[in-house]
């Protein structure tokens, strides 16, 4: 039996146990929180689709805003050591495109070519061409990049209105892994750690400028603070064998509970809300949840378009009844996601890789 499954983070060894200690790559929660942390989006983005009012927040954070955090905290560690197992970087740069690239544009196909004119049929009042369609997936083609994306197709969705509007984090996790990737080379791998402090410091510090007011608000400002929970994430990872994890979780909790009662979650939750996340992946009894297939990109890439479609044919439905079937019909599309297009993608990296990598990518 391994030290791992002997102890227990609230066991009389909890004092002493170290994150790497208790975190087991091979036998974890993560699958599980990252299925509730896309499930919890889907929610969040219920309130404003359905003309409810703003997302449920926390802290000065939505709920959504919250489980994107999460997504961050958790791929930031599980990147990282995939990144610095010594694989070759160009093995490491194509599993994480075949990870994430080919669920992202068949999504994005989908939307411009089925979810648009299913709208029209639906009631939309709205109308589209070819060329919208065709607009859509050009400039969105660069995992939805900010300022040259587009976010409608013609005038099928209301003013203001964003077809797919969960995509806009795959362009930073797209960075993310680009960094990794460039910190993981051999030249710079023994300054990794002073390389990262310094992306989690910048990060924090923009998250903080923005939240004082002295960098105006925009499509660059939701960044900061996904960096920073990547970076953070990273950071666990280099440090997992001196992090302790009682004390780690007492003060996570402590920072945690601050950020939430002054509102500056954006600033202070990245790194304590990845320690609570992987310290949970490590202890609850949650392993089998998405051991076989991970529906969660999938859900966090095909909540958003079903929601739209639901609300153009059905505008009155309750929020319960409007989440009911929202979940009834992104579920299959999840799972086919992943039979058809995500799996038989991930084959392609190759035996070793898909041994490095078998932890798919965070969502936003």
């Amino acid at each position: 039996m391994s030290a791992n499954s002997e102890q227990s983070a609230w066991g009389p060894a909890s004092a002493r146990t170290t994150l790497g200690e208790l975190f087991d790559p091979r036998n974890n929660a993560l699958n599980a929180l990252r299925l509730l942390l896309a499930s919890l989006v889907v929610v969040s983005h219920s309130w404003v689709i359905c003309g409810l009012g703003e997302e449920p927040a926390l802290g000065g954070r939505t709920l959504g805003a919250w489980s994107v955090l999460g997504f961050f905290g958790i791929s930031g560690y599980l990147i990282t050591r995939s990144r610095m197992n010594g694989q070759p970087a160009a093995r490491f740069f194509r599993a994480r495109f075949l990870r994430i690239y080919p669920g992202f544009l068949v999504a994005l196909l989908l939307v411009a070519f089925a979810f648009a004119p299913l709208s029209v049929v639906a009631g939309s009042p709205g109308s589209f061409t070819l060329t919208d369609s065709l607009s859509y997936v050009a400039r969105n083609l660069f995992l939805y990049p900010p300022i040259v994306s587009q976010t409608t197709i013609g005038t099928t969705l209301a003013e203001g209105e964003i077809w797919n509007g969960a995509l806009w984090s795959l362009f930073w996790e797209a960075c993310c892994y680009v960094g990794v990737g460039i910190i993981g080379m051999a030249a710079l791998r023994p300054r990794s750690n002073a390389l990262l402090l310094a992306v989690f410091a910048g990060s924090t510090a923009a998250a903080l400028a923005s939240h004082l007011g002295v960098i105006p608000p925009s499509e660059l400002t939701l960044a900061p603070p996904l960096l920073a929970a990547f970076a953070g994430g990273a950071l666990l990872y280099l440090h997992a064998e001196r992090i302790r994890v009682l004390p780690a979780v007492v003060v996570s909790v402590a920072v945690l509970v601050a950020s939430v009662l002054t509102g500056t979650a954006t600033v202070l939750a990245p790194l304590p809300f990845a320690i609570l996340i992987f310290v949970l992946g490590s202890v609850l009894p949650l392993r089998r949840i998405g051991a076989k297939r991970d529906l969660s990109y999938g859900i966090y890439i095909y909540g958003v378009p079903v929601q739209n479609l639901l609300e153009i044919a059905w505008p009155d439905l309750s929020l319960p009844v409007y989440l009911l079937l929202t979940f009834a019909c992104v579920v299959p599309l999840a799972f086919a996601s992943y039979t058809l297009v995500e799996a038989p993608a991930m084959k392609l990296k190759g035996r070793r890789t898909a041994i490095a990598a078998t932890v798919p990518v965070s969502v936003a």
